[in-house]
């Protein structure tokens, strides 16, 4: 014998799993969407020591482990209200050990990347880049600091194989080496530089907290 309404179970656990599915996507695409917004940790010295996620970043402050320097204009709704995300935070126990790393030899993409401030160095474009080679390899060009530059998809396929002077164009600046042993200004993990990738660059709340990059001299 079935009991009053029994059926009526199947309709409810349907609709509470499609609001809990629902629910699910807007919270991945809320965090897709801040995934931007990462904040700049500096130590005792004002140095920068590591870059968070917006969510660890706002957690540090209302735990009350870090100062917040700097906000991003970008909120945060909660159900006990809106609230700013930390864009530059110091930690005032904190004093990082700065150790010297040898980066010359350090030769990679996202160096490159770094060096020329995530931007194309034929058009200033930051959008769809990728690492060009001033000398195409068809003509002896190299894998090297001098020889490779960020470009953006669109020069780098108007450049293909020619040099500078056969395809008409111009390098905003001469790519250079970073000196044999210094430090970087920002932490390059795999996540900071997701986020710059993401942001086309470095926020501008950070830019007081840098000094100049040694990549970038």
């Amino acid at each position: 014998m079935k009991r009053r309404g029994a059926n009526q179970v199947v309709p409810i656990l349907k609709g509470v799993n499609q609001a809990l599915v629902m629910t699910e996507m807007m919270l991945i695409l809320i965090h897709l969407s801040l995934a931007c917004f990462g904040g700049l940790v500096l130590d005792i010295s004002y140095r920068p020591v590591n870059v968070v996620c917006w969510k660890r970043a706002i957690c540090l402050e209302f735990m009350e482990k870090a100062d917040v320097l700097e906000y991003y204009d970008q909120t945060v709704d909660s159900p006990s209200g809106s609230f700013y995300i930390p864009a530059v935070l110091r930690v005032p126990h904190l004093l990082q050990v700065v150790k010297r790393r040898r980066i010359k030899q350090n030769l990679s993409r996202k160096n490159i990347l770094f060096r020329d401030v995530f931007m194309c160095q034929y058009c200033s474009s930051r959008e769809s880049l990728t690492i060009d080679h001033v000398l195409p390899i068809s003509r002896g060009g190299e894998w090297t600091w001098e020889n490779l530059v960020t470009a953006c998809v669109k020069c780098n396929s108007k450049k293909g194989h020619k040099t500078l002077e056969e395809a008409n164009m111009k390098l905003l600046k001469v790519p250079k080496a970073p000196k044999e042993y210094d430090i970087l200004a920002i932490p390059l993990t795999n996540a900071s530089v997701k986020m710059l990738s993401l942001r086309k660059g470095t926020p501008s709340e950070w830019r007081e907290y840098l000094s100049k990059s040694p990549l970038d001299q």
